[in-house]
């Protein structure tokens, strides 16, 4: 858990850390865990482990104030490998990889994506979710950027609640958009920013060929 204060606008210092917060927490099997502070602004847990389909609640009381939220974390949907599409574009070439996965039809299921080009994190928001794809093979592609050939392409997926989609999804909507950014529903409501995600995770590593 990583807890930072919101700075001015125009301030381009860091953002301060919150070091002195009480963080727990809980799910709804009776398990209880305070965090540990193990970085400027970092908790970590020791001992309480994720477990699929259970619900999470953290607890954050700092300066007189307590912030709450819940997460939900979805069953595992596994990462069977990365395909490479290769698309011509007029006298261009677009390489783009696509996560082999199938999840259980009849659920709705939501990811999010890390997106590794030789080593290199692409900050970009990834998502997707199983509107076009419930039960079958997925065929949505992530566009990560310009991809060459023996490119070394690691993406790490995340299967993600519901709430926790609609809130990354709002913010990669406010990127580039010209309009004034609006703050995104946040599953700790209007308290404050950020939000909590309860998810599995799962990794694959490709690289583009010639």
């Amino acid at each position: 858990v990583k807890i930072t204060k919101t700075l001015n606008f125009d301030e381009s210092v860091a953002f301060p850390t919150v070091d002195n917060a009480v963080v727990v927490i809980s799910d709804n099997a009776g398990n209880s865990e305070t965090l540990s502070l193990v970085a400027p602004g970092t908790y970590k847990t020791s001992n309480l482990l994720g477990v699929e389909g259970r619900t999470y609640t953290i607890t954050v009381s700092v300066e007189g104030k307590t912030y709450t939220a819940q997460s939900t974390m979805p069953t595992e949907v596994v990462l069977n490998g990365l395909d490479v599409i290769v698309i011509p574009f007029g006298l261009d070439t677009i390489r783009a990889v696509i996560p082999n996965r199938i999840d259980e039809a009849g659920i709705a299921n939501y990811y999010q994506y890390d997106f590794f080009v030789n080593g290199e994190q692409d900050k970009g928001v990834y998502l997707q979710d199983d509107q076009f794809s419930d039960g079958v093979q997925n065929q949505q592609p992530l566009f990560g950027g310009e991809l060459l050939p023996n490119d070394t392409v690691r993406v790490i997926m995340y299967c993600i609640d519901k709430p926790v989609y609609k809130y990354l999804f709002s913010i990669d909507a406010n990127t580039g958009s010209t309009a004034a950014p609006a703050n995104p529903d946040s599953n700790f409501g209007k308290s404050c920013l950020g939000y909590f995600s309860a998810r599995t995770q799962k990794e694959q590593s490709v690289v583009i060929p010639q």
